[in-house]
């Protein structure tokens, strides 16, 4: 009789790791459903020219690469940077569409595109720029931006 235990903890232990495997994993719709909520938080700060609340949505070494510039690197360089901007620009409307979404229960990759109406020294321009942001979810659980990377279509 003892031989048949041994084999059943083996099934058994199988069985837990699979479940506590596959219960970890996020579908795509959760992906979309954590990237629509984000990405609403996003365009959001954009809008209010907040770049506090804007840096809080990167991870504490997040990476943002905008178009023809150099990398910045880590939240309050990112900070600094939108600061920047926000002085000379102003987000009037922004709407993103999601294109592909990956990942896991840890990361999630996004391609997109993205489409504003920005007010710059007195004229509204139309900015359309694809993008590849990769959000890490953090120890709280909440997903931050890690890699913010985009550029002009």
């Amino acid at each position: 009789m003892m031989n048949f235990i041994k084999p059943l903890l083996f099934l058994a232990a199988i069985t837990i790791l699979s479940c506590n495997n596959s219960s970890m994993e996020l579908t795509k719709s959760e992906m979309q459903k954590i990237l629509e909520e984000r990405n609403t938080l996003l365009g959001n700060c954009f809008k209010e020219g907040n770049a506090e609340k804007l840096s809080q949505m990167y991870s504490p070494e997040a990476k943002l690469c905008p178009n023809g510039y150099h990398f910045v690197h880590e939240r309050d360089s990112i900070k600094a940077f939108w600061e920047d901007d926000f002085k000379t620009s102003k987000v009037i409307s922004m709407s993103t569409s999601t294109e592909t979404i990956d990942g896991n229960h840890d990361i999630i990759y996004e391609t997109g595109i993205t489409t504003s109406e920005i007010l710059y020294n007195d004229s509204i321009y139309h900015v359309t720029v694809k993008f590849i942001n990769v959000w890490k979810k953090q120890p709280n659980g909440e997903f931050l931006l890690d890699v913010d990377f985009w550029n002009s279509l």
